[in-house]
């Protein structure tokens, strides 16, 4: 009996042994698993409680102009953040966020679902951002209330001239999900500001400078108790445009309220003095936070204020286009200054078919000189004829039009220029495809189915300007590290000579000299003052949909020229739509814009703020 006793005690001893020993061995397997396989992950949790990284966002490289002068700069912007990972109660410190600064609850938690599903761990999501000086004192005053809330300051942009130079400089914004996930913009983080538009999109990669970082220790409620280490940022690169202030200051005023484009390019080397497109937008709207309804009035407008009208804009060219049907009859030797065309007031295809010259009487015999000076369409409906479409479109092609500038600041619009080919390539109906000899007079004047961007036009008139070359319009002058070191130089030039004779482009010449300078001349509003030369240039009047010149609002008023004549330094172009005619509206604006660049050093150079 007391062996069956003894036996069952040792049964019940061993079967206690069996259950301690499989508790210890998941007690092992669970510490192993803990200490060995997930060590490194709970050790990261654990020093993620009390170590904190932060990144301090460098300040954007300084824009400036062709002298020095401070275009852009940067501002201190404060903004508010949460960190996810101390807020208790998400819901509610965003509740009494909204009822200490006034902003809307679903304002602000727009704003943190735009973080989606991106783990942002200890790193903050921004949901008030450029806050102002009030609601940083009453979210400072309630911090011990707000956990997980925090704040935090970024350099922002400031445009020193609120809308100058707007289409050349662009704007900057918070980073879009399409863009976090290009190569392109590989170690950007969501929050990040980066360049959208313009020269600020174009050389992002120089002007956005290199994030710093701060190490910090905090408790375990996430407040702050020390700093562990600091990484400096380092500011993104200094930027030289071609731009020159003060005539783009003058551009800016000249052309005013009234919407189209001003232009001015060195011909020597392309650089682009001024730039103007109305109308416009403020880049400093971008700095701040843009809402919804002010973003949409911007796309939406049907002024389309984003669109550059000089680089993407298409117009006909109207009688700017003369002095490329003049070149090409020279050139081809089928006209000269000597021979003398006479218009009775219209052009004559066949028997039904009559185009008008803009002055009704007609101007009588005139030469090619007389011709350009008074812009007589008859003449080159007649120079047009002899030449034909294709003479006509080869010419234009060689001076650029049809095809890209070059300018590669943003996407440009390549315009038209018609040919036979063109034709049988653009329309499907046999007796479309046909070129029909009552369709060239239009184009020889800078009508018909030809279309140009400003852009093309100024640099076709600087191969005027400079004896017979292209020049490929640019914008940066040179980049320079924040310490002066000089990275990229932009101020050599490569030119491609036309193969077009001096002496075809001097008789051309002689006829834009007496368009500004004779009393007769079409341009007489553009003469500049003797101090500085001789302005030569163009007017031209076209029209959007047809060559009814007495049907308002369609009309297109045109002005380019250079100056000095003698040694040209600047060519401008002025393009004001719904105008009344290019002498009227547009040689006044070339004038004061040319006056402007030549006349840069007459006084101290007071409208420039240096770093």
């Amino acid at each position: 009996m007391q062996d069956r006793h003894s036996s069952h005690l040792s049964s019940k001893a061993k079967n206690l042994n069996l259950i301690l020993l499989l508790f210890f061995c998941v007690f092992v397997l669970r510490l192993w698993n803990l200490q060995i396989i997930k060590g490194e992950y709970f050790l990261d949790r654990s020093e993620n409680n009390r170590r904190r990284k932060i990144y301090i966002p460098p300040p954007r490289g300084l824009i400036h102009d062709r002298n020095g002068a401070v275009l852009v700069k940067n501002r201190p912007s404060f903004y508010v953040e949460l960190v996810k990972e101390d807020a208790e109660n998400i819901h509610g410190t965003i509740q009494l966020l909204s009822e200490l600064t006034g902003r809307s609850v679903d304002e602000l938690k727009k704003r943190l679902k735009s973080s989606g599903k991106v783990k942002t761990g200890s790193q903050g999501i921004p949901i008030i951002l450029d806050a102002d000086f009030e609601e940083l004192i009453k979210v400072k005053a309630n911090q011990y209330r707000l956990r997980g809330i925090r704040i935090g300051a970024l350099p922002v942009r400031y445009y020193l001239n609120e809308d100058l130079a707007a289409h050349i400089l662009g704007y900057i914004r918070e980073i879009n999900a399409a863009q976090l996930l290009s190569p392109k913009f590989a170690g950007y983080r969501r929050s990040d500001l980066v360049g959208q538009y313009g020269v600020e999109a174009k050389l992002e990669d120089y002007l956005q400078g290199k994030r710093g970082e701060k190490g910090i220790i905090v408790n375990a409620k996430g407040s702050w108790v020390r700093e562990e280490y600091y990484k400096q940022e380092k500011p993104g690169h200094k930027l030289f445009l071609t731009i020159d202030l003060k005539t783009q200051i003058a551009a800016e005023k000249a052309l005013a309220n009234r919407t189209g484009v001003v232009i001015a390019l060195d011909p020597n080397t392309g650089g682009i003095l001024a730039l103007v497109s109305k109308p416009s937008f403020s880049p400093n709207l971008f700095a701040r936070e843009l809402s919804e309804s002010q973003w949409n009035n911007l796309i939406l407008s049907p002024e389309k204020p984003l669109t550059n009208r000089g680089v993407q804009g298409i117009y006909p060219p109207g009688s700017l286009f003369k002095v490329i049907t003049a070149v090409a009859g020279l050139e081809e030797g089928i006209i000269s200054n000597a021979e003398k065309i006479n218009c009775p007031g219209y052009y004559s295809i066949g028997k039904s078919r009559r185009f008008k010259c803009h002055k009704e009487g007609g101007h009588g015999l005139v030469n090619m000189t007389e011709a350009i000076e008074k812009s007589c369409n008859v003449y080159f409906y007649t120079l047009g004829q002899r030449l034909g479409i294709d003479r006509i479109h080869r010419y234009a092609s060689m001076f650029g039009f049809g095809e890209e500038t070059g300018f590669d600041l943003m996407k440009e619009a390549r315009g038209l220029v018609p040919s036979r080919e063109w034709k049988k390539k653009a329309y499907s109906k046999p007796e479309d495809k046909r070129w029909y000899p009552g369709e060239t007079p239009s184009v020889s004047i800078g009508q018909g189915a030809l279309s140009v961007t400003p852009l093309q036009m100024v640099k076709a008139i600087a191969a005027f300007a400079n004896g017979g070359f292209l020049v490929k319009p640019k914008i940066v002058n040179s980049i320079e590290t924040s310490l002066g070191v000089k990275l990229k130089d932009e101020t050599s030039v490569a030119l491609e000579s036309l193969p077009i004779n001096q002496s075809s482009i001097n008789e051309v010449v002689n006829g834009m000299y007496n368009v500004v300078n004779s009393e007769a001349g079409t341009g007489r509003r553009a003469r500049i003052h003797p101090k500085y030369g001789y302005l030569v240039g163009k007017t031209g009047t076209a029209q959007k949909k047809s060559l009814n010149l007495e049907k308002k609002g369609e009309r297109l008023a045109w002005f380019t020229g250079f100056a000095p004549k003698d040694n040209p330094q600047i060519v401008a172009l002025a393009l004001v739509e719904s105008g009344e005619g290019g002498g009227f509206d547009s040689a006044p604006i070339v004038k004061e814009v040319v006056e402007a660049f030549l006349g840069r050093f007459d006084s101290p150079h007071d409208l420039v703020e240096k770093d």
